[in-house]
């Protein structure tokens, strides 16, 4: 179809519809007899999402996520729930406190006056309203950390077994698993995206593995580990997220592992065949002929990798950390990080 149809269709204006078009949100055949774009159904589909989401403020570069990716959805909802939430209470806060102020101050005689005033008054939201910053933030993480297993209808039970899940995370939000979360909220939707792809694939590739498949695998994880010990730059990021962000997620994600593995049973193919690869690659560094592999990675690492609760599976995030979420920042951005956060770097 044409503009003039799209923009009867739509209630977009020319102007914004060529926008899109300009910024490859949308991207209509162009009729190389006249030059002009012919618009498809699905075109229309998505300059429909594109107004409505808009008209929630998400900002053009979460909505191409979207698009790209619907089953991202949740995520990046959440996330503009949470800058929403944020710019709420602060109005909220702002409107209450100035609403006081106007009452008890009818008429401003001097500025010592207004100043006695003002130095009473608070027009940042205050601790009582953080529980529901605190709710948000564990809903972007939980959304964020199973993703890849969100993407079907859920029966009641498996309701009941994700409100566990969110429960879970509810409950080490502002604690271990707080850093992680402002992690994910400083890196863009462009970086989010490249990972998540990343990852889905390398989820898919370990679901499909069948047991004679195991060697092949674990001998990919000594080669990927290998190239992991001769890179300085990720040894660095690593070290320097081990302690307050990697660990602790790791342990999360194994502690949450039984409600998931009931969740969905493709994380549950996941899990048993990530640990079973990364527990015979532990095994095999724990023989003789493994050791020169242990001794590499354990200067490496600088001891920062547990395989001892009987999961391994940091052994599969150092092996894939390149393309992981953890390496996305350089060891200046890592550092002025957790800086913000009040964590001293290695």
């Amino acid at each position: 179809m044409r503009i003039q149809e799209v923009i009867q269709k739509t209630g977009l204006s020319r102007r914004t519809i060529y926008y899109y078009i300009d910024q490859n949100m949308i991207t209509p055949r162009v009729n190389p007899t006249n030059g002009y774009h012919d618009f498809s159904e699905k075109d229309i589909q998505k300059l429909f999402l594109i107004r409505k989401l808009r008209e929630a403020d998400l900002p053009l570069a979460d909505i191409r996520s979207i698009l790209k990716q619907p089953r991202t959805t949740p995520f990046y909802l959440h996330k503009q729930l949470n800058v929403l939430q944020k710019q709420l209470m602060s109005i909220q806060k702002a409107i209450s406190e100035m609403d006081r102020l106007a009452s008890q101050l009818p008429v401003c005689q001097s500025l010592d006056q207004l100043t006695d005033m003002l130095e009473e008054t608070h027009f940042h939201p205050d601790d009582s309203v953080r529980y529901q910053m605190k709710t948000r933030d564990a809903q972007l993480l939980a959304q964020y950390l199973w993703m890849a297993y969100l993407d079907t209808p859920v029966t009641e039970y498996q309701q009941f077994l994700w409100q566990k899940i969110t429960n879970h995370t509810l409950e080490h939000a502002e604690t271990d698993l707080k850093t992680m979360s402002r992690y994910l909220q400083s890196l863009s939707p462009e970086q989010i995206d490249a990972t998540n792809i990343n990852q889905y694939f390398r989820n898919q590739k370990i679901i499909s593995l069948t047991e004679a498949e195991y060697p092949n695998f674990v001998e990919e994880l000594k080669h990927s580990l290998l190239a992991f010990a001769s890179d300085s730059l990720q040894q660095e990021k690593w070290n320097l997220l081990y302690q307050p962000v990697i660990h602790p997620v790791a342990l999360f994600c194994v502690s949450s592992s039984g409600w998931m593995r009931e969740f969905h049973p493709a994380y549950r193919r996941y899990y048993e065949n990530t640990h079973t690869c990364c527990r015979m690659l532990k095994h095999f560094m724990d023989s003789p002929q493994g050791n020169d592999l242990k001794i590499t990675l354990d200067k490496a690492l600088h001891g920062n990798c547990d395989v001892r609760t009987g999961y391994y599976g940091e052994l599969e995030v150092a092996a894939t950390f390149h393309k992981s979420i953890y390496a996305l920042l350089t060891p200046e951005e890592i550092r002025a990080f957790l800086s913000e956060e009040g964590i001293q770097g290695s």
